[in-house]
C-alpha cells in the first residue's frame, strides 16, 4: 500500500511540474520602432529621398504619407519601401508620416518634415542680349568687353554713354543722322543706351509683351531683330530722308525649322 501512494505522490509531483510549464505563455514583446532620418531641407525642384532604413524590427510593410505645403497628398516613387523620393515642387514644408508594420500586425509610427526652399536668384553677369554684347559692345580691348559681360546689370548703366557713342558711330557710318535719329520708342541714342545697357528684362504677367516696357520674351521672338530695330531703325524726318535698308533692321534669319519642345530647357529637336 505504501509503495502504491509513493508511486501516485511521485506522478502526482510530475504531473504539477509539466503543467506548470505549460501555463507559462509569457513572451518577449515583438521589438518594432518606425525611424525616420533627420528632418530635410532642400531648394525647390530637387529630388528627395525619404529615409527609413533605421527603423528597427523585422518590417512587412512601409505605409508613407506626404503632404505638400497646401495640404495636397504627394505622389511617391517607390513608396512601399524604406527609401521613397519625390520632388519637391513646391516652397514651404512638407509634411511626412511612417507607418510600419510586422507580419503579425504590430504597427510604429514616425513623423518628421522636408523644408523647400524657393531662393531668390540674382543675375550674374549681363549676357542675355547676345546683339548687345557681342556687336555694340566694343570698348576697345576684349578684357574690357569681357569685364561688361561680367558685370551685375544694376551696374550696368555705368556703360550707358560708352553705349551712346557705339551708337552715334554706327549710325553715321550707315549715313543716319545720331542728332535726330529717334526709334520707334520714341527716344534717341542717349535713352537708348541706357535700356541696353542695363541688360535686364522687366517681366509683368499681367501687361503685354511691348516694345515700351520691354517686357518678357517669348522663345520665339527674335532678339537680333528687335535690337536691330531699335539701334536702326530711324523714325524721325532725318531717317525717312535717308531711306534706311530694311536689311539694316533685320538679320534676314527666319524662325526656327522646327518648334520648341513644351518641357526645360525648350529647345527643338536636334536635326
Amino acid at each position: 500500500m505504501k509503495n502504491i501512494f509513493k508511486l501516485f505522490m511521485i506522478l502526482a509531483v510530475g504531473a504539477t511540474t509539466l503543467v506548470g510549464c505549460g501555463d507559462d505563455d509569457s513572451t518577449t514583446p515583438e521589438e518594432l520602432e518606425a525611424t525616420l532620418g533627420a528632418d530635410l531641407t532642400v531648394e525647390i525642384e530637387t529630388t528627395v529621398t525619404l529615409d527609413a532604413t533605421a527603423t528597427v524590427g523585422t518590417i512587412s510593410t512601409f505605409e508613407w504619407m506626404v503632404t505638400d505645403p497646401d495640404g495636397t497628398e504627394v505622389s511617391l516613387d517607390g513608396a512601399t519601401t524604406s527609401s521613397p523620393s519625390f520632388i519637391a515642387t513646391k516652397g514651404g514644408t512638407y509634411d511626412v508620416d511612417l507607418t510600419v508594420a510586422s507580419s503579425t500586425g504590430v504597427e510604429s509610427t514616425a513623423m518628421g518634415s522636408v523644408i523647400v526652399e524657393n531662393p531668390s536668384y540674382e543675375t550674374a553677369d549681363q549676357m542675355g542680349r547676345p546683339a548687345i554684347n557681342t556687336v555694340f559692345n566694343f570698348f576697345g580691348t576684349a578684357e574690357v568687353k569681357n569685364g561688361y559681360n561680367e558685370t551685375l546689370p544694376s551696374n550696368g548703366s555705368d556703360d550707358a554713354t560708352a553705349f551712346a557713342g557705339i551708337l552715334d558711330a554706327l549710325q553715321t557710318y550707315i549715313g543716319l543722322d545720331p542728332e535726330q535719329f529717334e526709334n520707334i520708342l520714341g527716344i534717341g541714342n542717349d535713352a537708348l543706351a541706357g535700356v541696353l545697357a542695363v541688360d535686364v528684362l522687366q517681366s509683368d504677367k499681367g501687361s503685354a509683351t511691348a516694345y515700351g516696357s520691354l517686357n518678357g520674351r517669348a522663345l520665339a521672338d527674335d532678339v537680333i531683330d528687335v535690337t536691330l530695330t531699335l539701334a536702326f531703325g530711324d523714325q524721325s524726318t532725318a531717317g525717312e530722308a535717308n531711306a534706311v535698308k530694311d536689311g539694316l533692321v533685320s538679320d534676314n534669319v527666319g524662325a526656327n525649322d522646327k518648334s520648341f519642345t513644351n518641357s526645360f530647357p525648350y529647345l527643338a529637336d536636334p536635326h
